[in-house]
C-alpha cells in the first residue's frame, strides 16, 4: 500500500476506505495547509465522481453537509486511532469538528 493510500477512516456506504479504478481519492481535510497532513493522517476516502465534484459531492455546489460530515467522521478516526484529545486534533487541524 502507497503511504498515500494509507486509510484509517471507518466502514462506510458513502464512500470506500480502498482505491478502486473509478473512484477519486478525497482528503478529507484539503487545502495547502492540511491536505498533506490528511494524506500521511490517513485521512482519506475514495469517491465516486458524483460525490466528489457532483451537486451533492463534496466539492460541489451543494456538498457542505457531505463534508462536514466527512470531516466528523474523520476527526473521531483520529483522536481514536491515534489517542489524541480534541484540543491535541486543533493544533494539528485548527479546528474541531464535534461537539464534543
Amino acid at each position: 500500500m502507497k503511504k498515500e493510500e494509507f486509510c484509517i477512516m471507518p466502514l462506510n456506504p458513502f464512500y470506500s476506505t480502498c482505491r478502486k479504478p473509478y473512484l477519486h481519492r478525497h482528503e478529507v481535510f484539503f487545502g495547502k495547509a492540511y491536505r498533506q497532513k490528511s494524506i500521511d493522517d490517513g485521512l482519506i476516502v475514495f469517491l465516486t465522481q458524483e460525490m466528489h465534484e457532483g451537486t451533492n459531492g463534496v466539492h460541489g455546489k451543494n456538498g457542505d453537509k457531505f463534508n462536514r460530515y466527512l470531516k466528523q467522521i474523520a476527526e473521531k478516526a483520529y483522536r481514536e486511532y491515534y489517542g489524541k484529545t480534541k484540543e491535541e486534533f486543533i493544533q494539528r487541524y485548527g479546528k474541531s469538528n464535534l461537539d464534543d
